[in-house]
């Protein structure tokens, strides 16, 4: 089957959107489809977690950040960007076009929106409220029409955009290539206990309130690894160094890297403070056997199945002694070890892709749902 992928975040950025559909892609691809991203493209060079080098893809429109659910969105519209996606589209002649967040004023939207083949639309977001959704809701309710099969990637997705545009949503989580995750090479990392925060820098993730936890854990010797890049990078350096936290800020980096460090590290660490509608990264952990410690979240919470440790989000206190109660005890780590990896064994990209196979046929024959 022919596919086009829409991704209306910049590929050249790292992302939880921009990695789900990567995997997609070539999970797809490996199963015998033919398959093309369209994605947009920053103004920047790239950096260690460029996406760009991946094959197929069509990169459409240059992006602008503007504020979206406590984070920067990189999309991209215009006039101009219009008519490049619908040059792409009738240059490839999708049988099916697989849309996520399909709503977002991006390349997601404008394919929606001029696509002669069906559409399939995932929504990825979670949050309380939506103020643009409702403004937009009249406009917003003839776009939503145009989806053969609206999918969620999870529960906490499903009731913000319920919320607003009430119907029949398809629960396919984020997936996982489980297998880079399990056999990525150790890296590294010097002596003592390490605890990994991988995740853009912003202040909805946590990082700050991870680096005062860290504050109570002298004794232990444990060391902070910091992956990823964001706004708030200068001010949790800042931290860091008043506080006297050690802290090694890697920057981003490519995805091999990335496996190899959930399995180098004692414990990984999500302390998001919302706005989180799965984690996928809590799920990259796991398949690597790495215990995980995260905010209580409905998204999280969804996604963790008893295998990670919850706590309070914003408590610095509940997560130094959830990291204690990890990092001291060997029998435990084996426990959540264990239980973990049978946790991602269940979010396998192949496992995933046949469901999609099967929404994509009837999105084709026209019978949605």
């Amino acid at each position: 089957m022919r596919i086009a992928i829409v991704c209306p975040y910049a590929w050249d950025r790292f992302g939880g959107v921009q990695t789900h559909v990567q995997a997609q892609a070539a999970t797809l691809r490996a199963r015998g489809h033919e398959v093309t991203v369209i994605a947009p493209r920053t103004w920047s060079k790239p950096g260690p977690g460029d996406l760009g080098k991946t094959e197929d893809v069509v990169r459409v429109g240059r992006t602008v950040s503007i504020p979206a659910n406590g984070s920067m969105a990189p999309i991209a519209f215009g006039p101009v960007t219009t008519v490049r996606v619908r040059r792409a589209l009738a240059d490839l002649s999708p049988e099916v076009v697989h849309l996520h967040e399909p709503l977002i004023p991006s390349l997601s939207a404008l394919a929606l929106l001029n696509s002669r083949a069906p559409c399939v639309g995932t929504f990825h977001a979670s949050s309380e409220s939506s103020v643009a959704y409702w403004v937009a809701r009249p406009i917003l309710n003839g776009v939503m029409d145009r989806l053969r099969v609206r999918i969620v990637v999870s529960d906490a997705a499903r009731d913000l955009i319920g919320r607003y545009f009430p119907g029949d949503y398809e629960v396919i989580p984020n997936g996982v290539e489980v297998a880079r995750y399990a056999t990525a090479a150790q890296l590294d990392l010097g002596a003592g206990r390490t605890v990994l925060f991988l995740g853009r820098l912003e202040r909805r993730k946590g990082l700050e309130v991870l680096i005062q936890a860290l504050t109570r854990l002298r004794d232990l010797d444990a060391k902070l690894i910091v992956v990823g890049t964001g706004p708030e990078e200068r001010a949790c350096r800042a931290l860091a160094a008043r506080l006297a936290v050690d802290v090694q800020f890697i920057g981003g980096v490519h995805d091999d890297l990335k496996a190899g460090m959930f399995r180098s590290v004692d414990l990984y660490c999500a302390p998001a403070l919302g706005g989180e509608s799965f984690g996928i990264v809590l799920i990259e952990a796991m398949a690597a056997g790495t215990p995980v410690v995260c905010s209580d979240l409905p998204g999280f919470r969804a996604v963790a199945e008893g295998a990670a440790t919850l706590v309070p989000p914003g408590d610095p206190g509940r997560l130094a002694d959830a990291l204690r109660e990890v990092l001291t005890d060997e029998s435990r780590v084996g426990a959540m070890s264990e239980s973990g990896r049978t946790v991602a064994d269940r979010y396998h990209w192949p496992r995933l892709a046949e469901r999609l196979e099967d929404v994509y046929v009837r999105a084709v024959a026209g019978s949605g749902r």
